[in-house]
């Protein structure tokens, strides 16, 4: 007989080179699959870094413009508060109380403008878009001392109400004070 090898022997042999492959093979399809999985989650990580970093920015901005905008718009009701006040000083002067009355509810009627009084020196209410107030102290309804300012100024009243106060003088005295109760808007920049 023929010494040759067993049959089993020959497979094992056969088989054990491919075994070998294969296993660095499936190595390094791992090796892969997990480098590639780690680089996902780091970027993952790193856009959801991103993104809360550019949330925070995104608030920042918008409470900025949204003070930017309650500024400006202060300062434009202190702009008109002037001219009104001077057009009621010639009515009061002259004595035409309706005419003041008309100038007042015209004003009311426009949006955010909530009431409108017009205040003597003793703090007594003489006129008002709301008719309960007129005769009676401004403290009752306000800080008196909203009333002590010799040029126009805004006063924070509860949450985003603002009373304006404006003085309307004569060449050498104080006639009364204009106030007006004003909301806020709040504004949604998007």
């Amino acid at each position: 007989m023929h010494n040759t090898k067993p049959i089993n022997s020959q497979q094992s042999t056969q088989l054990g080179t491919p075994v070998v492959y294969r296993k660095t093979f499936l190595i390094t399809i791992l090796i892969f699959f997990a480098l590639i999985s780690g680089l996902w989650i780091w970027k993952a990580v790193e856009n959801r870094s991103m993104q809360s970093e550019n949330d925070r920015t995104n608030r920042l901005l918008r409470r900025k413009v949204s003070m930017q905008m309650d500024a400006n718009l202060k300062a434009q009701l202190i702009l008109l508060a002037k001219p009104l006040a001077w057009a009621i000083r010639d009515k009061m002067i002259s004595g035409n109380r309706q005419d003041i009355s008309v100038y007042m509810n015209q004003m009311v009627k426009e949006k955010n403008f909530e009431e409108i009084s017009i205040v003597d020196q003793r703090n007594i209410i003489l006129l008002s878009t709301d008719k309960k107030e007129e005769g009676k102290p401004y403290s009752i309804f306000y800080n008196s001392t909203f009333l002590q300012s010799d040029s126009a100024r805004i006063y924070s009243q509860r949450g985003r109400s603002l009373v304006l106060t404006t003085p309307i003088l004569d060449l050498n005295r104080r006639l009364g004070t204009l106030s007006i109760s004003y909301h806020m808007p709040a504004y949604t920049v998007n």
